[in-house]
């Protein structure tokens, strides 16, 4: 039976994945398929930003709640967002003429700040705070585009970054200003001792991000140089569509990392992740089926006419997304009870996959070929996963 937590979360969740959705279908009216190719690739270099400052920002922060004092880890949090966000919006807008640093900076900086708030209510097992400061970010960067665009008029690609900008910046305001009324900020002292335990954990478990991340967004960067960024703004769309799915799983794995870390009792914690990854499967089979039986003149009206192959490309990555759908339920376990290097081996397995598929598929088969190798990354890395799991059961 599917918990209070879950249903609620689910819910948050789905409200997320409409205003993705709702942003997704605006920027390809308005921009295109090329426009949304480079919109595409701009957020793909902010999520390999904020991956570096969630070593100070993301599940660490959830991590040491229960461990360390809330100022202090906020603290930390705030100087390393600061320094990674300045950081790595220069090495990646120089990839660009510098033509990017701007919203490279702003949104990382935003996005690792309203990051570290939301984990510390995950940390806190306050599921309904955590769901809040989620929400809110897409939805407001939703109204802040419509806003710009339909009263202000503005319609060049910049706009979306600003609407980002506003939609990131009111949330993270609501979230000072939520951690005030439940506590005033007093930071008692600094422990170097707390700062490298952060930093440990967050490398680790980061790094096993970033080998994911790459696992998953490194065909974005080949298929950009290889295939052109109008091609790009059709795959995007396609892997927007097909993992909406993977909203099942997050919201279980939002709420069930945050079980494990609360709790001692590893049998306890086995037990609810086997429950949670056959739901997770069992209704992700049920939303894809949901994908494929849409035509693809749908697909087509909703998004516009240079996406004719998106229905076809979301059936090539079913497998694949099934795979991830389940298996993230065991990477949390595993994440929860600080068997990093498992959730490590993981990313590895499909990363390696990937580097080697992925240029001599998309080459001869194009955008079919990055579906292939995507399929054969996720499904290895899964299995090994599972393997993991069922030894920690025996």
């Amino acid at each position: 039976m599917l918990s209070k937590n879950f249903t609620f979360t689910i819910g948050a969740k789905f409200i997320i994945l409409l205003a993705n959705f709702v942003l997704v279908v605006f920027s390809t009216r308005i921009w295109g398929s090329e426009g949304r190719g480079e919109i595409a690739l701009v957020l793909a270099n902010v999520s390999i930003i904020t991956i570096f400052s969630n070593v100070f920002c993301g599940s660490t922060v959830a991590y040491h709640t229960p461990r360390l004092q809330r100022d202090f880890l906020l603290l930390v949090s705030l100087s390393g967002a600061i320094l990674i966000s300045v950081s790595g919006a220069f090495v990646f807008s120089a990839l660009f003429g510098f033509k990017y640093f701007l919203p490279l900076f702003v949104i990382s900086l935003l996005i690792s700040l309203t990051t570290a708030i939301s984990s510390f209510w995950l940390g806190r097992n306050n599921i309904k705070n955590y769901n809040l400061i989620t929400i809110l970010s897409p939805v407001c960067t939703l109204i802040f585009l419509f806003i710009l665009y339909f009263i202000f008029n503005k319609n060049a690609l910049n706009t979306y970054f600003q609407a980002f900008y506003a939609g990131t910046g009111f949330t993270l305001l609501v979230g000072v200003v939520g951690l005030i009324i439940f506590k005033s900020f007093r930071l008692r002292e600094i422990k170097f001792e707390g700062i490298k335990s952060i930093i440990n954990y967050g490398v680790s478990n980061e790094f096993n991000y970033l080998i994911q991340f790459l696992n998953y967004r490194l065909s974005y960067y080949f298929i950009a140089k290889l295939l052109g960024l109008a091609e790009l703004g059709v795959f995007s769309i396609a892997i927007s569509v097909s993992e909406a799915v993977w909203i099942i799983s997050r919201s279980m794995s939002a709420v069930h990392f945050s079980n494990v870390i609360n709790s001692d009792d590893h049998l306890k914690s086995r037990k609810e992740t086997t429950a949670f990854a056959r739901q997770s499967l069992l209704i992700s089979l049920l939303v894809l089926c949901l994908s494929i039986i849409i035509p693809r003149s749908i697909y087509q009206f909703i998004f516009g006419n240079e996406f004719g192959e998106v229905k076809k490309l979301i059936i090539l990555l079913i497998p694949g997304i099934v795979a991830i759908a389940v298996s993230n339920l065991y990477g949390n376990y595993f994440a929860g009870t600080g068997k990093l290097n498992i959730v490590r081996n993981k990313s590895l397995i499909g990363l390696v996959a990937t580097v080697i598929l992925l240029p001599l598929l998309i080459k001869k088969y194009d955008l079919t070929g990055v579906c292939i190798s995507l399929n054969v990354s996720y499904i290895l890395s899964s299995v090994y996963l599972w393997l993991k799991f069922s030894k920690e059961r025996q």
